[in-house]
């Protein structure tokens, strides 16, 4: 609801970080694109840094074109038909994803940019503006989130399944105003290790 962050169903509340970097390629015939997903486990919906990881997502993927993903592979490099970052996060250990649609000839170096990228995220973080851009979006789209009828079903299913607090719509401007540079850095550190990542293609 109103920000970059999925919230839906949870991963299992056993989930682990892998030890090192893993890969697997599911070869599917027929088909001409290759699709990949990179992941790590991420923060509960109710997580203390959930805010910092979602607006700290909403730079690495989804904002303006895609974020800093969408354009270094998609916009820059031409490697890519889409790319983004996704945050997915329920009751219990979500997960924290980048995505993209690739021709299976750029597999490899579509990979080495999304990697670089996140040593970069983890690296230095977000900046000044990058975060505040990305406050202004989160903060400016909540009412229009709220103008449906599904709009605020899903506030409403979303305060009570998460125990957000019924006052959490009242409170999200200065949920998302509070956040600082230095939290968005220490839930990326936490939550992303470019050294333990799990990666799955499919494709030829």
């Amino acid at each position: 609801m109103a920000g970059s962050g999925s919230e839906g169903s949870a991963a299992s509340s056993s989930a682990q970080a892998v030890r090192k970097t893993k890969k697997r390629h599911h070869p599917i015939r027929g088909k001409s694109q290759s699709d990949i997903v990179v992941g790590v486990v991420g923060p509960r919906r109710k997580s203390p840094d959930y805010m910092a990881a979602s607006l700290g997502n909403s730079v690495l993927g989804q904002f303006g074109m895609m974020g800093r993903i969408g354009g270094v592979v998609r916009e820059k490099s031409g490697l890519a038909y889409y790319a983004y970052s996704s945050l997915h996060a329920g009751t219990g250990p979500g997960s924290w994803e980048v995505t993209a649609g690739v021709n299976p000839s750029n597999v490899g170096k579509a990979l080495g940019l999304i990697e670089k990228e996140l040593r970069r995220f983890v690296k230095s973080g977000v900046t000044k503006e990058e975060l505040a851009d990305s406050q202004a979006n989160y903060i400016g789209r909540l009412p229009l989130s709220l103008e449906s009828n599904n709009g605020m079903v899903s506030a409403i299913l979303n305060i009570h399944r998460y125990d957000l607090g019924m006052d959490y719509y009242q409170r999200y401007e200065s949920l998302v105003r509070s956040v600082t540079r230095d939290d968005v850095l220490e839930a990326a550190r936490k939550y992303i290790d470019p050294d333990r990542l799990v990666i799955a293609v499919a494709g030829p």
